[in-house]
């Protein structure tokens, strides 16, 4: 079924034909013919303007692909009816290939499926869906979408995007991979070159050689990514994400929980950045590490491994992180978080928590390194707490840190918010001794979470006060003391 929608245009005004904006309809579950979906697509790349594809299904159910992968080569808005009402089988090979061909500007925006089974040919990216153009004319929307089971051999084992701007929302990457022959890279997701925004969507048991969930890779890249989870994702290098000389990376309300790097780098996060002087800083805030893993004998930042580039982590929380857990500990090894050596490396770490990180397998606490190393780094630290104070030659410049045990609870989504976080107890020694110095307005949690509150608000009802880490302590107004401790 086809409806077509005039629009107004400057062409029209000329004389010269108006492009008209048409709505297809997918009736059917087939591969071919009237009411499928490739049909729906080849009118719309046919028909001129931005057209839309929207579904009338009897019945939930599953669109095997019989005919190869869906192209599509014209501004299109593809509205499913729901993750859970449509899935795209692709059947061995690639589900969706997105098209440029005169780098023109085009919006290619797909909602409401989940896709599985994507294949690519040798050498390829993509499994799920693939663009790639050389210059940045399109862009492109994922949202309310489930890929999973897909892969790659090259790159993004279910999503590969290069020069395009790319947003996902609420979608979910699962059990996808790349594994290719050479350096396979973002087992979830691989961009490249433009602008990445990524919102309350989830990464989970992802894998690839670089960036299990998700790598970024250029220095005309900018990331943006919040309310995100990567959980149980594994590489080699980055097990979570790994970037590699990105222009800018802000992270926020986001955990990273059980990811791996099975070599040296990053369990959590491989961090790279752009080193031009000009280059802005990047920002990991209100953000938790938890139990995230950097396997070899000589691992360095099971939560986060800094290469180089500018960067600043304030008020987060690394927790229960380890490196080389089942090995001897190789000396000037470990670390939650680890910064590497060199003029153009210079991380910040403010209000930022870590406990019960270790390194080796007699679980040796060690909450923060850096390679000491010529040339120098730059590491500055201000009001966190450790576990156990880094060495004297780690932190560069520093004030107000604190030593101790921050009695953190389990990990948990119990307390509000999209992403799980360390709740602490009235008793922590985190509470009320950090800093807010990005305004922050809330924590981790989100909406209704103020980022600073005084925890002993009925003896101080004017006095605000920001903890340490990416979780506020609330306190009880009626009760001031800590009788209502879980905050």
């Amino acid at each position: 079924m086809r409806t077509i929608h005039p629009l107004l245009c400057a062409a029209l005004i000329a004389g010269a034909p108006c492009a008209h904006a048409a709505t297809f309809t997918v009736t059917s579950l087939g591969d071919s013919g009237a009411g499928t979906l490739r049909n729906a697509i080849a009118q719309a790349n046919q028909a001129a303007g931005a057209d839309t594809i929207t579904f009338q299904l009897a019945a939930p159910g599953t669109i095997t692909l019989t005919s190869g992968e869906l192209t599509i080569s014209d501004s299109l808005t593809i509205t499913g009816p729901g993750a859970a009402r449509v899935t795209i089988d692709a059947n061995q090979g690639r589900a969706f290939h997105l098209i440029n061909a005169n780098a023109s500007d085009k919006t290619f925006a797909i909602s409401g499926m989940t896709v599985i089974n994507g294949v690519t040919p040798s050498n390829e990216s993509g499994g799920g869906l693939f663009y790639e153009a050389n210059s940045i004319h399109a862009d492109i929307r994922l949202s309310d979408m489930v890929f999973q089971q897909n892969t790659a051999s090259r790159a993004g084992g279910a999503v590969s995007v290069a020069g395009a701007n790319l947003t996902l929302s609420d979608v979910v990457l699962r059990g996808n991979t790349a594994n290719g022959q050479f350096q396979p890279s973002g087992g979830g997701l691989f961009f490249s070159r433009g602008q990445l925004r990524i919102d309350r969507s989830l990464f989970v048991d992802n894998s690839a050689q670089y960036g299990g969930g998700l790598r970024i890779s250029s220095p005309a890249a900018k990331a943006v990514i919040a309310d995100t989870v990567f959980q149980e994702n594994t590489a080699q290098q980055g097990g979570g994400i790994d970037t590699i000389t990105v222009e800018s990376f802000t992270l926020s309300r986001s955990a990273f929980v059980e990811n791996v790097a099975i070599s040296s780098y990053g369990g959590g996060i491989y961090f790279s950045g752009a080193t031009n002087t000009d280059t802005p800083e990047s920002v990991i805030e209100n953000s938790t590490f938890s139990r995230n893993e950097s396997q070899h004998q000589f691992a360095v930042g099971s939560g986060l491994a800094m290469w180089d580039g500018f960067l600043t982590v304030r008020n987060a929380t690394f927790a229960d992180n380890k490196t080389a857990p089942d090995k001897v500990p190789g000396a000037n090894a470990g670390g939650a978080m680890w910064v590497n050596n060199g003029i153009k490396t210079r991380a910040t770490v403010q209000s930022t928590l870590f406990n019960r990180n270790t390194h080796g397998n007699s679980n040796q606490p060690i909450d923060l390194t850096r390679n000491t190393g010529t040339p120098f780094s730059t590491l500055s630290v201000d009001h966190s707490l450790f576990q156990i104070m880094p060495a004297i030659n780690i932190i560069t410049t520093g004030s107000d840190n604190i030593e101790g045990d921050a009695l953190l609870q389990e990990l948990t989504t119990t307390h509000g918010g999209r992403t799980p976080v360390h709740p602490i107890p009235y008793a922590s020694p985190a509470v009320d001794k950090g800093s807010n110095p990005g305004n922050l307005t809330t924590d981790q949690r989100g909406a209704g979470v103020a980022r600073t509150i005084d925890a002993n608000a009925c003896r101080r009802p004017n006095v605000h006060v920001t903890d340490i880490g990416a979780y506020e302590y609330r306190g009880d107004t009626i009760f001031c003391y800590g009788f209502g401790a879980d905050g």
